[in-house]
């Protein structure tokens, strides 16, 4: 137990250094307070879980929102667990260390799931936890309800995690090597961010329309139904909660189960996942059969090929890269799926005053929300020296990052331009406008990002995820985007009987001008800052 205890504490204390270490945050007291970020983002479940309590208080079960919140918890843990549960077996980049500890593999495998427990657990208290707290206060202090409440969300994690844990393991015993390691990451955080995406939809059509949810909970049909039948353990949970001693009897005793057989397999599990990863190649690269080929090439066209060729071939950047720049194909999928949305919306002849501004809008989005320039540097990590002793000039290497964010850029833009143009409204002129103003964006967008990754390069990073998600650069990038966004929608505001051909050209012209003053700040006093960052 003392092994446990000490180990577990190892990986607590890595794994939260860790997170706001990838921020690239100097300020320590700021650093804590990003911890708690993650809280934040889920503050909306609040409001869903309101609704959901004042419907079933409508009709008086509001105990019910327990076991609806609880099933949406435990695959929302299930679904952010895999990623997790990946990164801190096959990442954390400690196996040497571990490999000389007098410790078991069972006592390995619950120290590192410590670390994604504590993740799973703030998500649990955001979404679970709410409801929990909706139930023992709003309509007056229950103390018994609530203490129960927090013993089960204290459990929620628990079964999810252990189910993920089973699941992943045995899987990678299977496939084995880093190549298949990173498919099932990119499997992983599609399925995350796909279920986001819909979770906020959810979020918006409780808040619109509330009375039908509250019609479709109360049939007898509904999923209370399947619910019941098909996963006892909210039905459990929410009597447990209610003050039923036998069912937290049941509860503790399945959450109990799962932490003894992850124990008994644990030895195998672990110890057969990592062999075979090592069996592979220590550094998980898979070998390739190839050929030297001698070939005249511009130093510029090679240098653009490299910063590209970092994205594309890395999965992690990849999937991030794609996932951002096709944001606005992917919500109108998801819309029309969920019958939110159809292509004779836009049809529609209230749309085609604003119809140069949507299609605008959607094909300058890779830019808008990429800020792949943002990142440039720090995506090199440690071969960032590499472009230190090439015979090339500092502008050339600035230059050729900026110019592989650009083609990224554009290629999106031209993809999603092609993809919508058809669905709107629009003359030939709006759409040489519109695409006018995507082009300035982003090269204005691209060579202005760029400032952000000399004056914040963060090139130790420990993963590839700390490099493009947990990365301060991304959110002060957004930044600029807003303040201009703001400037633009005032402008429309006080010139209301201006055309929309007439805003987009003022948008363009802006953006010129933007360009013209990031390029004098980069070639100009980050230049010296490029040369001096530190290798």
């Amino acid at each position: 137990m003392n092994k446990l205890m000490a180990l577990t504490k190892i990986q607590l204390k890595d794994f939260l250094s860790r997170y706001t270490q990838q921020l690239n945050l100097k300020n320590k007291a700021l650093g804590k307070l990003v911890v708690f970020l993650p809280v934040l983002l889920m503050l909306p479940m609040i409001e869903v879980v309101k609704v959901l309590y004042q419907s079933f208080s409508m009709i008086g079960y509001p105990e019910l929102t327990l076991t609806y919140v609880y099933v949406a918890t435990t695959m929302m843990v299930f679904i952010m667990g895999v990623p997790l549960v990946i990164s801190v077996f096959f990442y954390a980049k400690d196996l040497t260390l571990i490999a000389t500890l007098p410790v078991k593999e069972d006592t390995v495998v619950f120290s590192k799931l410590a670390s994604v427990y504590v993740y799973l657990l703030v998500l649990s208290a955001a979404m679970f936890g709410t409801s929990v707290g909706f139930y023992g206060l709003y309509d007056g202090f229950k103390p018994l309800e609530l203490l129960l409440g927090i013993l089960a969300v204290l459990l929620t994690p628990i079964m999810p995690m252990i189910f993920s844990t089973m699941v992943i393991l045995p899987f990678m015993t299977m496939v084995g090597g880093r190549r298949n390691r990173n498919l099932m990451v990119i499997f992983g955080n599609i399925l995350m961010i796909a279920v986001i995406i819909v979770f906020q939809i959810v979020i918006t059509r409780v808040q619109m329309d509330p009375e039908s949810l509250q019609k479709y909970l109360v049939d007898s049909d509904g999923l209370m139904s399947l619910i019941g039948h098909r996963f006892p353990p909210s039905v459990w949970l929410t009597k447990m909660i209610t003050g039923s001693w036998l069912h937290m009897l049941y509860y503790l005793l399945l959450n109990a189960g799962f932490v003894l057989v992850l124990k008994m397999t644990a030895k195998y599990l672990y110890k057969g996942a990592l062999l075979k990863y090592n069996q592979e190649n220590a550094t998980g690269a898979v070998g390739k059969k190839g050929k030297i080929e001698y070939k005249t090439r511009s130093k510029r066209v090679l240098l653009v090929r490299r910063h590209i060729g970092i994205i594309v071939h890395n999965p992690t950047f990849l999937l991030n890269t794609v996932m951002t720049m096709f944001i606005p194909i992917l919500l109108f999928v998801i819309y029309t799926a969920m019958g939110l949305m159809s292509l004779e919306t836009f049809k529609d002849p209230m749309f085609q005053p604003f119809g140069i501004y949507i299609f605008a809008g959607i094909i300058s989005a890779p830019t808008i929300m990429g800020s792949l320039s943002a990142t440039v540097i720090t995506r090199e990590g440690k071969t960032f020296w590499e472009t230190r002793v090439l015979p090339i000039s500092i502008n050339e290497n600035l230059m050729t990052r900026i110019a592989s964010s650009v083609i990224l850029n554009v290629s999106a833009t031209v993809i999603l331009a092609a993809l919508t143009f058809w669905i709107f409204p629009l003359s030939f002129l709006d759409i040489v406008l519109s695409l006018l103003f995507a082009f300035a964006a982003i090269v204005c967008f691209s060579t202005m990002d760029i400032i952000f990754n000399i004056e914040r390069p963060y090139l130790q990073w420990s993963n590839p995820t700390a490099a493009i998600k947990n990365n301060l650069n991304i959110m002060l990038s957004l930044l600029p985007r807003l303040v201009i966004g703001f400037g633009l929608f005032l402008l429309y505001k006080l010139m209301p009987t201006v055309g929309g051909q007439f805003m987009v050209a003022i948008g363009i012209v802006v953006m010129v001008i933007l360009f013209v003053v990031s390029y004098a700040l980069v070639f100009g006093r980050y230049r010296v800052k490029f040369i001096e960052i530190e290798v």
